[in-house]
């Protein structure tokens, strides 16, 4: 049993798709009005006015007659535009630019060389875009010259290269030994150092005295790992042990003795003599078997090397 009236219903009115209903007790009345459809435009597909449901797709445009506006470049877009026969809109489309660059001709900016490579760049006369790309290292050009890099012995062998005329790189690398001429003049050498001193010509003239051809002796002298400038250190320590010697003399026996000026010079350099004392001695030995006057033996001395103080000095220690 129930009180009162019914309620009324709480009507929702009908949609596109559904019919009027009851939000409560979802009776329904009547039925969906169905959709009020815009056809189809160029640019919209064919919509419902009331709910926008849409259907299909947009006409498109139709452009019978497209002009170019602008052309596309390698780096700008182009424009086409036309209008459309069905809407009378004005329509632009896009060209991609194309990215095909008018390089000019490559310019070399820095030569490749045997040890470097080169750069060359180039420039596109539309946009001016600048690429640049590496110039392979050149070739070494050989000289074909055979040094030796590592000196054989008699025992064991030793290394030649041949270098870039250019940068100096080695190219080629052989290994060689030396003959059977070569390594006993190589043993005669190491010999006649283990004694005396000598200069590398001065070696070498030893060598050929002793029968062995100048190419064989030459060649086991440069094998020898020799410092020339401590041999002629060794030579005038000897010269001076058992007679006197100005500066100048000294430096000059040493090149009579095969060393170049300037071994000769660092090695008399590099003592620790007292020049005037020399001077002494050697006039002592030239009274010891000659008679001189103060200025003849003066003059003697000076001819010998020493300067004037030198022998004045040797002149005033001897009696004059």
């Amino acid at each position: 049993m129930t009180d009162g009236d019914p309620l009324a219903h709480f009507w929702k009115d009908a949609t596109c798709t559904e019919p009027k209903s009851c939000t409560k007790c979802g009776a329904i009345e009547g039925s969906a009005v169905g959709h009020v459809w815009k056809e189809a435009t160029c640019t919209s597909p064919k919509t419902c006015s009331v709910c926008n449901l849409t259907e299909g797709k947009a006409l498109g445009h139709i452009v019978p007659e497209i002009e170019t506006i602008s052309k596309a470049t390698c780096s700008i877009d182009g424009e086409t535009r036309g209008v459309c026969t069905s809407c009378g809109e004005t329509v632009s489309e896009r060209i991609p630019a194309t990215e095909e660059h008018d390089y000019s001709k490559w310019k070399v900016v820095s030569e490749a060389t045997c040890s470097e490579k080169g750069v060359q760049i180039r420039k596109c006369s539309v946009c001016e875009k600048e690429e640049t790309s590496e110039i392979a290292k050149l070739d070494h050009k050989d000289d074909n010259n055979w040094v030796v890099s590592k000196s054989p012995t008699a025992k064991t062998a030793g290394e030649k290269s041949t270098h870039c005329k250019i940068c100096g790189t080695i190219v080629q690398t052989e290994s060689f030994e030396l003959g059977l001429e070569e390594k006993n003049a190589y043993k005669s050498a190491e010999s006649y150092l283990s004694f005396m001193a000598f200069s590398r010509s001065g070696l070498i003239k030893q060598l050929q005295f002793e029968g062995y051809s100048k190419d064989a002796a030459t060649v086991a002298v440069d094998c020898l790992d020799v410092d020339w400038e401590k041999q002629a250190v060794k030579s005038a320590q000897n010269y001076l042990s058992f007679t006197a010697f100005s500066k100048s003399g000294l430096v000059g026996q040493l090149k009579f003795e095969g060393f170049s000026q300037e071994e000769a010079e660092k090695a008399v350099e590099s003592l620790n003599v007292d020049w005037k004392e020399q001077a002494v001695k050697s006039a002592q030995n030239y009274l010891s078997f000659m008679s001189f006057s103060r200025s003849g033996l003066i003059s003697q001395l000076k001819f010998e090397g020493f300067s004037k103080e030198e022998a004045e000095y040797a002149a005033d220690q001897v009696g004059y």
